[in-house]
């Protein structure tokens, strides 16, 4: 089952896909008030208070629909009995259970996502009416919320393109709900919205979705360019139309034979992987390159979880190139089971590697391989065993 299944359910995927992704806000009430429990708690909120010193606006509280000054964040139990909302960024890189689930959907979606906490107090709203630029789902922990939704002003708003320039819009929210615990609330991106806890306090999560558009193509297809001599050329002087004219004529018929000609779709896929980073990514000493082999031929070894894998061919069936998250090595001359086997596994060890590569030599072979495998970062040593 994917993550979002799990997120959605006891809604059908298939459902939601196609009636409210990007498109129509939906209430999915659970049918266990402890599905996201074990993401977060009260107790966990405090843990993050106590043992993290955050920076503004990592931290920050919002009151009466207005983002409260920095100073304020040192008379923060004051601010909560006065009824303020406190929000902490980011709290997938602080919490190792939403660091895990989140690493899931940035594998599962492939696009990259960060999970905020809220807390509200009861009757008290602490932001007015706006629009997220992102996709959001609402992942209620606590409490319970009431959520008003309306229709966008604006089309799928881009990053710069922030609610506070806009204006809402007038009349009733085309959803109204209230979220208890295990609910889900999807928003899109641009729809307006905002919340009021009811009667008692309310936390919640939310995981945000941050999916490339047309435009962000647009931008890499420019980094692109970058490293093209033409379209780093000077434009003419303009003295007069016809030079420059002759010029863009010249860049467009560049730019049509460079989008016909060029593996673009697969190179685009690649820089799009190595935005999704997986869940583990430095092991030390051994990713320093000391002490990668404690048990010799028998030390074992694991895949980073939650990685995106692409196997290709070389041309000429010169071996293959792996892209693992976005790095990418080149292996001629190995077995198909080694190919096979080692990047998919979840463990495995230098013997196992011996048997898929049954004519090669451990010390001028095999142990140069996963050497140079595990100081890339795309296999780790286990240090669990």
């Amino acid at each position: 089952m994917s993550v979002l299944a799990k997120i959605l359910k006891p809604y059908s995927e298939q459902k939601f896909l196609e009636y409210h992704w990007t498109s129509k806000a939906v209430f999915i009430p659970s049918e266990d008030e402890k599905k996201f429990a074990d993401l977060f708690s009260w107790q966990k909120l405090t843990d993050l208070l106590n043992f993290h010193q955050f920076k503004y606006p990592e931290l920050r509280l919002a009151l009466d629909g207005k983002v409260l000054e920095e100073k304020e964040n040192a008379n923060l139990i004051k601010w909560c009995q006065s009824g303020a909302t406190l929000i902490i960024d980011k709290v997938h890189k602080l919490v190792p259970e939403i660091t895990n689930f989140t690493s899931e959907v940035r594998q599962d979606l492939g696009y990259s996502a960060q999970v905020n906490s809220y807390c509200s107090w009861p009757s008290q709203q602490g932001f007015s009416c706006h629009y997220d630029t992102h996709d959001v789902f609402i992942l209620q922990i606590d409490g319970n919320k009431e959520w008003y939704v309306f229709t966008d002003t604006l089309k799928y708003p881009l990053t710069e393109q922030k609610s506070a320039s806009e204006t809402p819009p007038e009349g009733e929210p085309y959803l109204k709900c209230t979220l208890t615990p295990g609910d889900v609330l999807y928003i899109p991106r641009g729809h307006w919205h905002y919340a009021v806890a009811l009667d008692q306090p309310s936390l919640h999560l939310t995981l945000g979705i941050h999916c490339q558009t047309g435009v962000d193509f647009l931008d890499w297809l420019v980094s692109e360019l970058r490293q093209n001599e033409a379209w780093r050329k000077n434009l003419p002087l303009r003295f007069d139309a016809a030079p420059l004219d002759q010029s863009i004529d010249k860049l467009i018929e560049n730019f049509k034979e460079y989008l016909t000609n060029s593996d673009i779709q697969e190179r685009y896929n690649c820089y799009l992987d190595g935005l999704v980073k997986p869940l583990a990514r430095y092991s030390l000493p051994t990713q320093a390159g000391f002490n990668i082999f404690p048990n010799g031929v028998e030390t074992r070894f694991s895949n980073p979880k939650f990685k995106r894998l692409k196997i290709l061919h070389l041309p000429n069936d010169n071996g293959y190139k792996i892209i693992v998250s976005g790095k990418e090595i080149a292996l001629r001359g190995v077995t198909d089971s080694l190919v096979e086997n080692l990047f998919t596994r979840e463990t495995f060890t230098g013997s196992d590697v011996m048997t898929w590569l049954p004519d090669f030599d451990w010390e001028v072979d095999v142990a140069p391989l996963l050497t140079h495998l595990v100081t890339e970062g795309i296999i780790f040593v286990d240090s669990r065993v």
